[in-house]
């Protein structure tokens, strides 16, 4: 790849071009393929959380630390990756995320997919040892609410119950309200560190980071048009329907309104265009959400709550509106079911798992699991509680 210049990042946003002119010297340095791929995030750079930013920074720090020979060995598996001549071009520095799709094609036509995927792990086990995520300044709380207009289902929860107590009698009036005071009463001046995602209409909060579906129907419906619309021309095929919509901005999709959060709006953007799904279910949209609030903002508070999604119909139904006709609340209860332990799961990948507190409740029942190390695992409980004495076994 030829040599980079601070003129190659003349049209990154701010923040972004102060980041590759100061670490350029190490860009030249590194591996073609790695540097590819280290520009796809630092292109970003200004519409990434707090979390995001000290990770990127912590990791070019890291390397720019390393002698020559401890950074060839670390990594040598990226080194080894031959490219082709469209792909060492300077210029696509000024495209990180086109080089990125060229480069997948590439390394699956050479063969070489296998080998860049083993490089990728060993340099994720590196960076993982040497620059550790720290610890929250609090424990992490997940909560996640499901089931909303559902009847009840045998054995929902199971995944979960293994993990911790199941409870049965729980009183649920005001429930959803005092789980959100809970989320709330945890929350600081800290951006991004508490959030509430929900599938329908979100209740009205204080200091959390809050989205919902219902908030993004209008997003919704330009970028089903604009899928609709390609489609329909008979001349866009899935992998340039793909990129037009990797390269969508979001005022085009009507986000980024005055006073708007450019960082939410940015987040919501990659939601609805790199989800697969979020875009037609609000359970899909919940869950993803969900998983990538933790795995970019990692934040310590996460409540999520799911709502009905509309039923399954043919695709050119589905796509013709982000509205549903009908909806269908025991199909939603499924999914729900399966999102809320994927969402554990994806907690227990964070810093600070061992003492993290996570409750998944059954909304306007008496059902629900709590998880914290301090709860008996695989057990069930028949006593009479309320939901701030559920609260109450989460601290």
């Amino acid at each position: 790849m030829a040599l980079l210049t601070a003129e190659d990042f003349a049209a990154y946003p701010p923040q972004a071009h102060a980041l590759a002119v100061e670490h350029l010297a190490l860009l030249n340095q590194l591996p073609p393929v790695f540097t590819l791929v280290l520009l796809r995030e630092v292109i970003a750079y200004d519409w990434k959380f707090p979390a995001e930013h000290a990770d990127l920074q912590k990791q070019l720090n890291l390397l720019a630390g390393l002698s020559p020979a401890e950074r060839q060995q670390k990594l040598s598996g990226f080194a080894g990756v031959r490219l082709n001549r469209d792909l060492q071009q300077a210029s696509l520095a000024l495209q990180p995320a086109e080089a990125m799709q060229r480069l997948t094609a590439w390394l699956w036509a050479s063969g070489q997919m296998d080998g860049f995927h083993k490089a990728a792990e060993d340099y994720a086990r590196y960076l993982a040892q040497a620059a550790p995520i720290p610890r929250p300044a609090k424990r992490r709380l997940g909560i996640v609410v499901v089931g909303k207009d559902a009847n009840p289902q045998p054995g929902l929860f199971s995944k979960l119950r293994p993990h911790g107590v199941y409870l049965t009698q729980i009183n649920p009036q005001d429930g959803l309200a005092v789980l959100l005071a809970a989320a709330q009463a945890r929350a600081d001046s800290n951006r991004y560190e508490n959030w509430y995602i929900d599938g329908g209409t979100a209740a009205p909060v204080q200091h959390l980071t809050q989205l919902s579906y219902e908030s993004l129907q209008r997003p919704l419906d330009l970028l089903l048009r604009r899928i609709q619309k390609e489609i329909d021309s008979g001349s866009t095929g899935p992998e340039a329907l793909r990129t037009t919509i990797a390269e969508l901005k979001p005022e085009e999709i009507g986000l980024g309104s005055a006073g708007s959060d450019p960082i939410l709006d940015r987040f919501a953007l990659s939601l609805l265009t790199e989800g697969s799904g979020t875009q037609i279910f609000a359970t899909t949209f919940v869950q993803w959400a969900g998983r990538e609030c933790l795995r970019r903002a990692q934040p310590e508070t996460l409540v999520l709550r799911y709502a009905p999604r509309r039923e399954v119909q043919p695709m050119n139904v589905m796509l013709s509106s982000a509205k549903a006709l009908t909806v269908d609340p025991q199909g939603s209860l499924v999914d729900a079911d399966m999102g809320a332990y994927y969402t554990w799961l994806n907690m227990n990948r964070l810093s600070g798992a061992d003492e993290m507190a996570f409750l998944a409740w059954f909304e306007g029942r008496g059902e629900a699991v709590a998880i914290s190390p301090g709860l008996p695992q695989g057990t069930t409980s028949d006593d009479r509680l309320s939901m701030e004495q559920v609260v109450g076994l989460l601290s």
